[in-house]
């Protein structure tokens, strides 16, 4: 059973996760010719002030891109 572990620094609304979700499983399910109810999806959604880029977090630099 295959886990996709995604790990997102930016919050997200329930319709943008949910279109990711689907989206990694049908992709993922169509490339490795599986059936999409064998694929496991876990998305993280962590602070900004846990990520940094060049030692800077991206709360305190105002990036708004997902790492």
């Amino acid at each position: 059973m295959p886990l996709i572990q995604v790990l997102n620094a930016s919050p997200s609304s329930t319709e943008k996760k949910r279109r990711l979700l689907a989206a990694l499983t049908a992709t993922y399910a169509e490339v490795m010719e599986i059936r999409p109810d064998t694929i496991r999806v876990n998305l993280h959604e962590l602070p900004r002030e846990n990520w940094s880029v060049a030692g800077i977090t991206l709360a305190e630099s105002g990036q708004n891109e997902s790492v």
